[in-house]
């Protein structure tokens, strides 16, 4: 009786440390590759913040309320807008002007107000949809475009970042030089 009393808390305690060890022994088997992080993109981020400043001007001049600024916003978070298409965002809200959330008039001035937005992100998709729609850059050189600016993690501010970015689509040959200065000249404006 007294050995049991004896061995059954140092049973229990290597019982414990081989449970805890083992547990660590376990974890430290198996792969040795630790998991690949995921890389943030936070171009939709940058993307939304720009459209509710923009909206949030509209709301302040009574074009449009507060409550549409956010069925607005919400709409284009949903839709993952990335801000490099002015024609895609009035292709996302367009249900917001069926089901009477806005009016055809305010998308309208909601897609003015985004093309002449400060906004560098804003400017270079304007001037996307313009190339593109003008024949200059055909839609798969668009789609290219915003790929390697994803790709980049382009920040939507740096006006020169954009033109080493956009170098290298020169160089692998997805763009002109003639192209690339019309896009930057777009930009600059």
């Amino acid at each position: 009786m007294l050995l049991a009393k004896v061995l059954a808390p140092v049973l229990a305690i290597t019982m414990l440390g081989t449970g805890a060890l083992g547990t660590v022994a376990l974890a430290d088997s198996g792969s040795t590759t630790a998991p690949t992080p995921v890389a943030a993109d936070h171009t939709f981020q940058r993307a939304i913040d720009a459209l509710r400043d923009v909206l949030d001007r509209m709301v302040d001049n009574g074009v449009i309320t507060a409550t549409q600024r956010d069925a607005v916003v919400d709409t284009a978070r949903r839709a993952d807008w990335d801000g490099f298409s002015v024609e895609r965002l009035g292709e996302i809200i367009a249900p917001l002007v069926a089901n009477g959330t806005i009016t055809a008039r305010q998308r309208d001035l909601i897609l003015d107000a985004v093309r002449r937005s400060d906004k560098v992100t804003f400017r270079l998709a304007t001037t996307l949809d313009r190339l593109t729609d003008n024949g200059i850059l055909s839609r798969d050189q668009h789609d290219e475009i915003v790929a390697a600016l994803h790709k980049a993690d382009w920040d939507g501010f740096s006006i020169e970042r954009l033109g080493d970015i956009l170098a290298g689509l020169v160089k692998n040959g997805v763009l002109t030089a003639r192209e690339r200065e019309l896009i930057l000249d777009g930009v600059r404006r």
